[in-house]
């Protein structure tokens, strides 16, 4: 039997106004998401903007421009591995934001990201699988925490995972369900190596998931990146307060505040120079631009087949998206590839 997690918490003072203010800022998002001029350019710049931050926190050394040039498809020569984790984490967001939000997120999902997030960059048989001995977190040469040991990480992990659709955590704010997640999991160190990316990854599925960021307009990683030292001492203050979760709380709704205003400000930049394209998308036609924000072109049958609609229904949903601006086609009928007119730059 999988023991019930019970995350401990209060709704500080300082939690709720910036949940408060949070909710404002991604109201203000919300209303400008009708004006669709911006949606395709922010979206390639936030799936870079994760995949560099996330990856950066760790240690890889590419930069945001070259993180963006392969993000957009363009081939770097740059050191192997650095570009082989940036590729598998702009993968992993890939795959994450394929899934339909309405799927329960199970074990071999979470498996499965590890295997995407560190295929070719570490030893095969800790790909994809629980660690098999004991790790720990270390800063410099002395070690700040020691994770769970290797038979106990399946069991907390299956445990955190029945939480997230337990009734409690569906009655939660999403940001108390993807703070929650985020330091259960990184404490957790349920693998070898890679949990940070780990942990990053399934926060961003929390926030997908639960509404919060359908878009994929939003880079939490960037903030946490920023000031990697404060990161770092508020997962270890929880740990060094008995596992009470409230000023962690306080730091990632922080986070959300200043990320939502750096998300304003780049809209309003995209839109200053830009007329208003108004144009109301239905659920397919977000997952379009969803899936051509990740990818650099995708062949017709391969977007009706990530759709499952046939190849007419396909044509109708693309022809306003492309008369709109906000798809590139190339190529006609059976033959035809579609884009974001901002990967032909």
């Amino acid at each position: 039997m999988i023991p019930t997690y019970h995350p401990k918490f209060e709704r500080s003072s300082s939690f709720v106004r910036r949940l408060t203010l949070a909710a404002e800022l991604r109201s203000w998002i919300q209303q400008q998401s009708v004006d669709v001029s911006w949606i395709a350019e922010i979206q390639r710049d936030t799936i870079a903007r994760l995949a560099h931050y996330s990856t950066r926190i760790e240690g890889n050394p590419l930069t945001l421009p070259e993180v963006r040039a392969l993000s957009e498809g363009k081939d770097l020569e740059i050191e192997a591995k650095a570009k082989r984790e940036v590729l598998n984490y702009l993968a992993t967001l890939r795959w994450i934001w394929q899934k339909s939000p309405k799927k329960v997120f199970g074990e071999k999902d979470l498996l499965k990201i590890h295997g995407l997030l560190t295929d070719g960059t570490i030893p095969s048989a800790d790909v994809g699988v629980y660690k098999r001995s004991a790790n720990a977190v270390f800063k410099g040469r002395e070690v700040i925490y020691r994770p769970p040991p290797p038979e106990a990480a399946p069991i907390l992990t299956k445990g955190l995972l029945a939480w997230i659709s337990s009734p409690q955590a569906q009655k939660e704010h999403v940001l108390i369900v993807a703070a929650v997640v985020h330091h259960r999991l990184v404490s957790i160190h349920p693998v070898m190596d890679g949990n940070g990316r780990l942990t990053r990854a399934l926060e961003s599925w929390v926030l997908y998931r639960k509404g919060f960021d359908t878009h994929h307009i939003f880079a939490l990683d960037e903030f946490f990146e920023t000031d990697r030292p404060r990161y770092y001492w508020q997962i270890q203050k929880v740990r060094k307060e008995a596992d009470d979760l409230t000023s962690w709380l306080e730091y990632v709704a922080e986070g959300v505040v200043e990320t939502l205003r750096k998300t304003q400000r780049r809209i309003q930049v995209l839109r200053a120079g830009k007329p208003a394209k108004r144009i109301l998308l239905n659920r397919q036609q977000e997952q379009i631009l969803r899936t051509l924000g990740a990818v650099s072109s995708m062949s017709g049958g391969e977007m009706a087949k990530a759709l499952n609609v046939s190849r007419s229904n396909l044509s109708k949903l693309m022809k306003p998206l492309v008369e709109a601006g906000l798809v590139a086609k190339a190529g006609k009928t059976k033959s035809a590839s579609y884009q974001l007119p901002s990967a032909k730059q």
